[in-house]
């Protein structure tokens, strides 16, 4: 696995690599103190990996994050920093783990599985597609992207196109009729105009598919567009595991490779948005299950709490599962993570909310703190 660290400080580099070097398979490709020099060394080499320090000058770590999703989508990011207060903003940049200085060896041995776990899953959509009949695999967790046979996005011709593609994707199966499609695709048009943009818009969308060499992909019949092909996914992927009955670990890493970010949220697709919902709250159930079967387990405390903080990542001010990660930090006789993480929530409810923390949260924080660590 090829990583990139990038740090204002040297010191802190130096003590990363000489971390990572203690681990199997690790190949450091580049080491950068300026943050803006590292983001132009990245179209350079081959890394799979960024471990980034949150407060850097010239650019902040989320700044950097944000770049980084809009250019090198595929590089995974670890936040490796002092500052605890940011971790809700990592996850929301797709950061695929938040560790705190000082870094310990365990802390880093997970953050480097976590990373192998979601290779191993690109790789593996990548080979599915190698042996599938449909040449094409559709990433909607987040935003909507339909690639090719070697995971390069395919280029649409218009946002319509691409909407009503997906727009036919996501209704797989069954057929709609043309007044449904303009309605949600084009309100508020002339009839005439929004049927002349309907046809000349599927026209584009078959004409792209069958570039990808699939014939006949949408079909017709009284009026109503149906997509003729099955076009494999990360949303499919990860609906067969919310719906196992096995609440594994294994399955847990799965989820969090695959759910990039709600589903197809940043199209701004109001028609998806019953799904997006749907979809969150299975994979919360999915999680409260697992962690309330595991919770006495000493072998999953570390994927009960990564589950929790994906828990507060979609649900920030669910004082339910505040308090779940509280209690689990508690009983875990971590304090360290405890007092950093109640002061994030309580400055969070205070900015973004006006309101003090709730009682029943604040009551049990005093309890743990007191204790005898």
């Amino acid at each position: 696995m090829k990583v990139l660290l990038v740090d204002d400080e040297q010191l802190a580099i130096d003590v990363l690599e000489i971390l990572l070097g203690k681990l199997e398979g690790i190949e450091i490709v580049g080491k950068y103190t300026d943050p803006q020099i590292a983001f132009q060394e990245l179209g350079k080499v081959e890394v799979d990996a960024l471990f980034l320090d949150m407060e850097m000058g010239g650019i902040h770590g989320l700044q950097f994050a944000e770049k980084l999703m809009t250019s090198f989508p595929c590089i995974d990011v670890v936040f490796v920093t002092a500052y605890p207060q940011f971790a809700m903003e990592a996850f929301e940049v797709n950061a695929i783990d938040y560790l705190l200085k000082p870094v310990n060896i365990e802390r880093l041995t997970k953050a480097v599985s976590k990373i192998r776990e979601r290779k191993k899953l690109y790789e593996g959509m990548k080979q599915k597609l190698e042996v599938e009949e449909c040449p094409l695999f559709i990433r909607s967790m987040g935003a909507f992207h339909l690639l090719d046979s070697s995971l390069n996005e395919v280029k649409w011709r218009t946002k319509k196109s691409k909407e009503l593609f997906a727009y036919l994707w996501h209704h797989r199966g069954d057929a709609i009729h043309r007044a449904r499609i303009i309605e949600d695709l084009w309100p508020g048009l002339p009839d005439d105009r929004a049927a002349t943009l309907l046809h000349t818009t599927v026209y584009q969308v078959r004409k792209k598919i069958k570039e990808m060499g699939i014939n006949n992909p949408i079909k017709l019949m009284n009026e109503q567009y149906m997509l003729n092909v099955d076009v494999p996914s990360d949303y499919g992927l990860l609906k067969e595991i919310l719906q196992s009955t096995q609440k594994t670990e294994k399955n847990i890493e799965k989820i969090m490779g695959l759910y990039q970010g709600h589903y197809v949220e940043e199209e701004d697709y109001h028609w998806a948005l019953h799904e997006q919902s749907t979809l969150k709250r299975f994979l919360l159930n999915y999680f409260e299950e697992y962690i309330s079967s595991e919770k006495k387990n000493k072998d999953s405390f570390y994927m009960i709490e990564h589950c929790l903080d994906k828990m507060i990542e979609l649900e920030p001010y669910s004082e339910n599962y505040i308090i779940l990660l509280l209690r689990h930090y508690g009983e875990t006789h971590n304090k360290q993570r405890m007092v950093a993480y109640f002061q994030v929530f309580k400055k969070m409810w205070i900015d973004e909310l006006g309101l003090d923390l709730p009682q029943e949260i604040v009551t049990l924080y005093n309890e743990y703190i007191i204790l005898d660590w």
